[in-house]
């Protein structure tokens, strides 16, 4: 039998992410078997693998759905306060989402079972880019549009990383287009900190080739799409 490292499995079952998958066998939650699972374990198509003692059944159907996150919804299907994306989604199904857009952003984020897509998706080496609309109420009077611009290019670093987009430009007076491939969390917010910007929003505008425009999706609404619209 076909034997599949563990993450993956899980990911291809609809469970998580890979890097998430590897996050929960590091929390000790994940067993084979009746084993405790170790990263980079592997598994066949009859082991019993269960998460949280839930038992996890492989997907026959892969699905993808492309929500229009509203601001304060949080980028989780599990959340206790019911500020998660679950209750917008169609029908109760075994989904995650690709990437997160933290409480305060808002905008396009592509929920699916399928992890070898969201790999494609997320993994910085396929260069998938990611299309934001930033706008401001205020910034420093000595700083203008230009330096603003080559704020964002060249980066800032933070905690000794590095923080920049692959692209800005400014679209209106106090609104930003931004464009990165790389998104660390609170990403374009650390740079837009350091600059001194007063953000009123932050939206995801598209995702590869797909974009809220061809959608039409309105703020909570979500939509079935095929990942050709995307890749």
């Amino acid at each position: 039998m076909t034997k599949a490292r563990l993450n993956k499995y899980l990911s291809n079952s609809g469970v998580c992410s890979r890097r998430k998958a590897d996050d929960l066998i590091s929390s000790k939650v994940v067993f084979i078997n009746g084993v405790e699972a170790k990263l980079g374990s592997l598994v066949e198509s009859d082991d019993l693998v269960t998460v949280n003692g839930e038992k996890i059944n492989t997907v026959d159907k892969k699905r993808y759905y492309a929500f229009n996150k509203p601001r304060g919804v949080i980028s989780s299907l599990s959340d206790s306060q019911g500020k998660g994306i679950k209750k917008y989604l169609p029908y109760d199904t075994h989904l995650f989402p690709v990437g997160r857009l933290d409480k305060d952003s808002e905008g396009l984020i592509i929920l699916t079972n399928d992890g070898d897509f969201s790999l494609l998706l997320t993994h910085p080496k396929y260069f998938k880019s990611k299309v934001y609309h930033l706008e401001y109420l205020s910034k420093p009077t000595n700083v203008g549009k230009e330096g603003i611009v080559k704020q964002f290019v060249h980066g800032v670093d933070h905690r000794g990383v590095k923080y920049k987009v692959d692209s800005a430009k400014f679209i209106d007076k106090n609104k930003i287009e931004i464009s990165l491939h790389e998104g660390k969390t609170r990403h374009i917010r650390i740079i837009s900190g350091r600059i001194g910007l007063e953000i009123i929003s932050l939206k995801r505008v598209s995702i590869g080739k797909l974009s809220l425009d061809k959608l039409n999706l309105s703020s909570g609404a979500v939509k079935e799409i095929s990942k050709e619209e995307v890749l």
